[in-house]
């Protein structure tokens, strides 16, 4: 009798009974969100290699991979992020024609430099209040550096950290002729007071925690403490630029002296600054997402490739990855996805950057 020969698995695709593959489907990630090529722009490259592929493919493709494939893996990243000590916020508006808001809301989170494990989380939402950052960050009861927007100040259990930056930018924003300012004015003098402060900061990047805060107590302790007692007893208009300016330092006082308590605390806020570039980057090109679905796609797919990049992932390697492992799991669950996080032995195997 012969015997039959056994056919192999076929393995699930992305997407059925579309052109959409993974590698497809990732490269169409890839010029949108690291070359910033909006959809119906891809349109003439999609064509020109043969594949008729057109923008509503493109964008109902992202959304679905999102949805099916990555979402999960961000709801790990969340859960692991709110286990962490040292966190960064920050947000900025964007459009979505189908909301009634005129303005929508990314939030974005990351990890503390300080963090083992890094991590950054864009959560888009409808609104800036802080039921946002309450729900998203639900048990985190690190620390979290963020400028003063007042919707962190009603986070419990959350102990904030102001920005350096922030105040010094106001105080030069006080500043009348920034080419030839008056030295001896008052919006002149606060700002020097920070300038000398990031001075001293940047020859503590080297050192550890324990070292830094050593010497921020020694040596830029005495000159936050002078400027704090300089601002009490400035003779400075309240409704000024420069009043403003001082107003605001005076409201972060508390929150900017978190960082003698702790060495892994953060001067400024610029990390969170730097990631939310990439959104107001991308927001230039695209302009818009049509719908609420395809705006929470957006900040899911740009979660895993910035997360993947801080922890020295090549983003094509991975989301090929993600696309071809995950959909022909037989179970997916917290237990099975651990392995498909950023520093799991396995992914670090397959997709580290060369």
């Amino acid at each position: 009798m012969r015997k039959r020969n056994k056919k192999a698995a076929v393995p699930k695709p992305l997407i059925t009974n579309s052109l959409g593959s993974g590698s497809i489907v990732a490269e169409t990630i890839i010029q949108k969100f690291q070359q910033k090529v909006p959809a119906y722009r891809q349109e003439k490259y999609w064509k020109s290699i043969g594949l008729e592929i057109n923008r509503d493919n493109i964008c109902n493709w992202q959304i679905i991979s999102s949805e099916q494939v990555l979402q999960p893996v961000y709801k790990l990243l969340q859960d692991e992020m709110k286990q962490q000590d040292v966190l960064h916020a920050d947000e900025t508006s964007y459009q979505v024609i189908e909301s009634d808001k005129t303005k929508t809301y990314y939030w974005q989170f990351c990890s503390g430099n300080s963090e083992k494990r890094q991590i950054v989380l864009y959560h888009h939402a409808e609104t800036r209040g802080h039921e946002v950052p309450l729900g998203f960050l639900d048990g985190f009861k690190g620390y979290l550096h963020c400028d003063g927007w007042g919707a962190y100040h009603l986070l419990p259990e959350i102990t904030l950290v102001a920005c350096a930056a922030h105040i010094r930018r106001k105080f030069y924003e006080a500043i009348g002729n920034k080419k030839q300012p008056n030295q001896s004015s008052p919006a002149y003098i606060g700002y020097r007071y920070w300038q000398k402060m990031f001075q001293l900061e940047r020859k503590w990047q080297a050192l550890t925690p324990e070292e830094r805060l050593t010497a921020r107590q020694a040596e830029l302790k005495p000159v936050m403490d002078a400027f704090w007692q300089w601002l009490e007893n400035a003779n400075i208009l309240p409704h000024s630029k420069l009043g403003r300016a001082g107003e605001y330092a005076a409201k972060q006082r508390q929150a900017m002296m978190e960082i003698f308590n702790d060495g892994r605390l953060e001067f400024s806020n610029n990390k969170a600054e730097r990631m939310i570039k990439e959104l107001v980057m991308g927001r230039k090109n695209w302009l818009f997402s049509t719908s609420l679905q395809g705006a929470t796609s957006n900040g899911v797919i740009l979660s895993i490739m910035k997360t993947a990049e801080l922890n020295n992932l090549d983003v094509r390697k991975y989301l090929n990855y993600l696309f071809r492992e995950i959909p022909n799991l037989k179970v997916v669950d917290s237990s099975t996805l651990k392995d498909y996080l950023p520093w799991s032995e396995t992914v670090q195997l397959h997709c580290k950057q060369q």
